[in-house]
């Protein structure tokens, strides 16, 4: 890192990216190269390569923890927790902002139809996201098989994520133990590092108040979520709509959608879930429970990289829970179907949304937003 780098300098870097950081984590990951490696040359390539796959690897989003990281690099912990939240502070402004206005926004003429449209889209890109993870994540037909028998039981509701995600951990945790005392000299593989892991908590007992609530809820899923926002929906979804009854369905798709929309990562739902909940107390609440632990754990690794890269519980653990999480997210896509794509056009968007997705490599938001206008189109032209 290059030495002489202000705490100004990294203020004003993490809010530039913090209000251009629009298509998710790792568009957000692509912006930050050019400026770092290409433009302002704070960082070599060999260097922000290191920083980035350690920020993948780590709960959380990968934005947010390599912003954490480049900060700590810069100017010790203090410089990581600056730089983290002033690159939150732009999203979580705009999601409080919603979160007053969505009333209204419900209401207006033309809005409304445009979020169903986006909630329709938004199953297609949980669609499309479940199926490139599973191309990575499942190494064979016993882990498809495995994810399609986890799709199913979280779906039927036989089973809840806590306790799915708890075996599959310790499934994992165990069968590393054991390989490890047979080969006590092979060092773990690193091409079975999963691109999106969840960890889902065993949920605490209930809060004596809302903020205690928000606490409970969002610290757990921020720091025990691997792989960035989209992971965390179906956790989020579970606790805050089934669990809590906070949200209803309706509303929970709107506030992942509008994290989509705005720039940042997608978790930063949490911060219109908390404002809906407990207001802007409860927006900085459910911000600070969600992304703290995580930024607090990439800065506590950040020191010792190729330990924590190359551990062989954490390598067991997360390859072991693959075929979980790629049921969890095929669970969430068809719980968000059957809010948003139930009937013909939603149906149409979503589908129209994942073959885009799934066929080309762009940014989610063009789907949502393509969503949103297709569906304020047929609205309309019907009403005429």
């Amino acid at each position: 890192m290059t030495k002489g780098v202000s705490t100004g300098s990294l203020v004003r870097l993490a809010l530039h990216h913090g209000v251009a950081g629009f298509g998710g984590g790792y568009s957000v990951l692509a912006q930050l190269r050019r400026d770092l490696v290409e433009k302002r040359k704070w960082l070599t390539a060999e260097d922000f390569l290191v920083l980035a796959e350690l920020s993948k690897s780590l709960p959380g989003t990968p934005a947010t923890s390599l912003i954490a990281l480049v900060g700590q690099r810069a100017a010790g912990i203090r410089g990581g927790i600056v730089a983290a939240t002033a690159f939150l502070l732009p999203s979580m402004a705009l999601m409080i902002a919603c979160g007053a206005a969505y009333p209204l926004m419900r209401k207006a003429p033309g809005l409304a139809p445009f979020f169903d449209g986006m909630g329709a889209a938004m199953v297609g890109v949980v669609a499309a996201t479940t199926l490139d993870l599973a191309k990575s994540a499942l190494k064979n037909r016993w882990d498809i098989v495995a994810a399609l028998a986890c799709a199913a039981l979280l779906s039927l509701r036989v089973v809840s994520e806590p306790v799915l995600a708890a075996g599959a951990v310790a499934f994992g945790l165990l069968r590393a133990t054991t390989t490890a005392r047979k080969k006590k000299d092979e060092p773990p593989h690193a091409s079975e590092r999963l691109h999106s892991i969840s960890l889902l908590p065993i949920l605490f007992g209930m809060g004596a108040t809302a903020l205690v609530g928000l606490v409970r809820v969002f610290a757990p899923i921020g720091v025990l979520t691997f792989g960035g926002g989209l992971a965390m929906v179906p956790a989020i979804e579970h606790t805050v709509v089934v669990e809590q009854g906070w949200l209803d369905k309706k509303t929970f798709a709107d506030a992942v959608a509008l994290g989509q929309l705005t720039p940042g990562p997608v978790a930063i739902c949490a911060t219109f879930i908390g404002y809906r909940v407990g207001g802007a107390v409860g927006a900085l609440v459910a911000t600070i429970a969600m992304f703290a632990p995580a930024i607090g754990v990439a800065l506590a690794v950040g020191h010792s990289i190729e330990r924590f890269r190359n551990s062989a519980l954490v390598e067991g653990a997360l390859r072991a829970l693959a075929p979980a999480v790629i049921g969890m997210l095929a669970a969430a896509t068809i719980s968000l179907g059957r809010v948003s794509a139930l009937h013909v056009l939603g149906a149409i968007i979503a589908i129209v949304a994942f073959a885009v997705l799934a066929r080309f490599r762009t940014s989610p938001l063009f789907a949502l937003l393509g969503g949103g206008i297709i569906h304020v189109a047929v609205t309309f032209a019907r009403g005429t």
